[in-house]
């Protein structure tokens, strides 16, 4: 059942049960339930709807807070002021990883998790580029490529030809370059 405005409120205590309304000197029905304090919240006070009305209007519950504390409650109170724990902390990064590859394998009927790529600078993806190639090589499969390239490119073999030749001159430079980041890594 949905209330159309504030006035079809109807307290879950009938009149004729109610205590008396606790403020001092007031004699009515305390069919309404203030909280005490902030401290205090699952502690009530029985009200009348005039008192009510004036504890709603002067309850502030951040009052004597700073901003940081205000700041801090609503952060807390997005998982209920209970303690969380970093995930970082408490799995290494390997389990991590073990765990992400499990999944995956999972999620993809038996197939391997492919290796994440590191960032690679523009140089060495030129190079790759250049050799025909995808990160990781080992020394031998970029040797292979190299021989198969260079049997293809080499000027003896493309007599006159200069675009051969320059790509013959870019496969060696290539080469070098991902045979001394193969040695490094």
């Amino acid at each position: 059942m949905t209330r159309s405005k504030k006035s079809d409120y109807i307290p879950h205590i009938p009149p004729d049960a109610a205590p008396v309304c606790q403020v001092a000197g007031c004699s009515e029905a305390g069919i309404y339930k203030a909280p005490k304090s902030r401290d205090e919240l699952h502690d009530y006070r029985w009200l009348c709807l005039d008192h009510i009305r004036e504890h709603n209007k002067q309850w502030d519950f951040f009052a004597g807070f700073d901003r940081e504390q205000i700041e801090s409650f609503i952060r807390d109170a997005v998982t209920g002021h209970r303690p969380t724990w970093n995930r970082e902390n408490r799995v290494n990064k390997q389990q991590f990883q073990q765990l992400q590859d499990a999944l995956y394998e999972f999620m993809h009927f038996g197939a391997k998790a492919p290796k994440p790529v590191p960032q690679l600078s523009a140089k060495l993806r030129k190079a790759l580029a250049t050799m025909d190639m995808e990160y990781p090589c080992t020394a031998r499969e970029l040797k292979k490529q190299y021989r198969t390239l260079v049997k293809k490119h080499h000027p003896d073999v493309n007599k006159g030809n200069k675009q051969s030749e320059e790509k013959f001159k870019q496969i060696t430079a290539a080469y070098q370059i991902l045979l001394e980041h193969i040695k490094t890594t």
